[in-house]
């Protein structure tokens, strides 16, 4: 371990092994803990994360070392240089030293609240194309944002396990460039470990196995015979997640009520989020119906899950496979996000990260391994390689196409939507620090501005799209969470009032009434 101090100026201060910090604005003191270290200050400084730490094992991520930071924001002296990221904002800079062949690195920050964001090294002088990631001789530099969090309010604010209240930690982490299992990073990267952790499949949802992964696919005539007989439940997950992870936090006598309305009839589609489009998805999902089997189904659906809903509806309607009476969109950016576009995938990273983690509602080191999959490709500069999440992109070819083409009457006409929505407040709460950033002594939404958003998908855009048939969706089956009640993208489903709509919505599937 090797302690250092602070002092508000910009100097580089030499940290030993290659390391060096420069933190224009920050004082306090500091420490360096090479991953090898495990002595009761490193402890104490750098606690262990065991979900992180089981993701980082499952995905080839190593830790390199960890600093730690007990700051306060300090006046820069007058000669102090500015330090800030590409963004703008003030910013530390810490030079790491390079990772060694085939090998690349990111450091994961997790600060004083809580909060965790993943950081890609700075391009190289001369601007070379992928330079970000490339390994080579020397050194690498990160610029981090410095802005010192507030501290968290009260005690469920802020998950222990995430770090220790107070400090700031940078972990340094290294992963090789090729899979010994998947390969090298690329364009299909992201597919095959799909196809290896997150395989297709159709399964059963009951009341005793929803929220497990252990549950074998629907694949016999038997397992379809049930399904046959009459209208059922399905259940389509969103991004990073699956079915037992994402509706898992649903209460089980909600579930158990279900079941029994749908005369057991409930299933999951389990699918590739990351890899293939919603219209990809759809297609797979005609593909494990058995030849000859007809499904008619009432859906709920989270995040760009809702989006593989539709093509599923449209896909089915026009082989006659498929009919949809209802569909719940809970969270689903019918209308796009613009974290899904390229210049904010890494904002997209970063929320999904800090809410998995400091407010879990489902398996977090599952979720996390797909998070870190989708960082490992960004940071190769193959951002085509995640096709599953350029589909929310609010100005791309996929949604032109859906919601120009996506909506005839002739195919969902008889379909009735509803939405379940949130604004979730900027300003306030433990993930404060990632959302806003000062504008004009301001605080504003660093993506959304002044839109309203759950915290991934604008409020309005799950239910006001122009263009499609069945948007806008009417304000009677529309539930908005207020800002005030705290509900994020990731929490739908943990949300009292989730379950109470749905029940009055899903009410008595067979007879074709709706809700309110």
């Amino acid at each position: 371990m090797d302690r250092f101090t602070l002092d508000g100026s910009s100097r580089r201060i030499r940290l030993g092994r290659g390391y060096a910090i420069a933190a224009p604005g920050l004082a306090g003191p500091g420490a360096v803990f090479p991953a090898s270290a495990s002595t009761p200050a490193t402890r104490a400084a750098a606690p262990p994360t065991p979900e992180l730490e089981a993701a980082f094992q499952a995905t080839g991520l190593q830790e390199a070392a960890t600093i730690a930071l007990q700051v306060r924001a300090t006046p820069r002296p007058p000669a102090a240089a500015n330090v800030r990221t590409a963004a703008g904002e003030d910013a530390l800079e810490l030079e790491v030293p390079a990772p060694g062949p085939d090998r690349e690195q990111v450091v994961l920050a997790i600060g004083e609240d809580g909060v965790i964001t993943w950081h890609y090294p700075m391009p190289v002088a001369g601007g070379e194309e992928a330079a970000v990631t490339r390994a080579g001789p020397g050194s690498r530099r990160f610029r981090i944002p410095s802005a010192v969090a507030p501290p968290p309010e009260g005690p469920a604010a802020h998950r222990g396990f995430v770090g220790a209240a107070g400090r700031r930690l940078l972990k340094v982490m290294v992963y090789p460039v090729t899979d010994p299992i998947l390969g090298a990073i690329g364009r299909h990267f992201a597919g095959r470990w799909e196809d290896r952790n997150r395989p297709y499949r159709l399964r059963a949802f009951t009341p005793d196995n929803y929220d497990r992964p252990d549950v074998a696919p629907l694949v016999t005539p038997e397992d379809w015979a049930p399904y046959g007989a009459g209208r059922s439940l399905l259940f389509v997950h969103g991004t990073f997640s699956t079915a037992h992870g994402c509706f898992g936090s649903l209460p089980r006598d909600f579930v158990a009520e279900l079941h029994q309305r749908y005369n057991g009839r409930l299933l999951a589609f389990d699918t590739h989020t990351l890899s293939e489009d919603p219209a990809a998805n759809a297609r797979r999902f005609l593909e494990l119906l058995p030849a000859g089997q007809r499904l008619e189904c009432d859906v709920v659906c989270h995040s760009r899950g809702g989006l593989v809903t539709r093509e599923i509806a449209l896909a089915g309607a026009d082989g006659g496979r498929v009919g949809v009476r209802r569909i719940v969109f809970v969270g689903v950016p019918n209308a796009g996000t613009a974290l899904a576009d390229p210049g904010h995938m890494t904002h997209m990273i970063d929320r999904f990260t800090s809410a998995v983690m400091l407010l879990p509602t489902g398996p977090v080191t599952e979720t996390m391994e797909a998070i870190i999959t989708a960082v490992k490709v960004i940071g190769h500069g193959v951002t085509g390689g995640l096709p599953g999440l350029a589909s929310m992109q609010p100005s791309g070819r996929f949604l032109a196409r859906l919601n120009r083409d996506g909506g005839p009457a002739s195919a969902l006409g008889a379909t009735e939507f509803y939405a379940i929505t949130a604004d979730y407040a900027p300003g306030t709460g433990p993930l404060r620090s990632l959302i806003v950033q000062r504008a004009a002594d301001a605080l504003v939404d660093r993506v959304f501005s002044d839109v309203a958003n759950d915290l991934v998908v604008p409020t309005s855009g799950v239910y006001d799209v122009a263009g499609p048939a069945g948007f806008p969706i009417p304000t009677h089956r529309v539930l908005r969470y207020a800002a005030e009640e705290g509900v994020l993208h990731t929490g739908y489903f943990s949300a009292p009032r989730t379950a109470t709509v749905l029940s009055q919505w899903l009410e008595n599937p067979a007879d074709g009434r709706t809700g309110p």
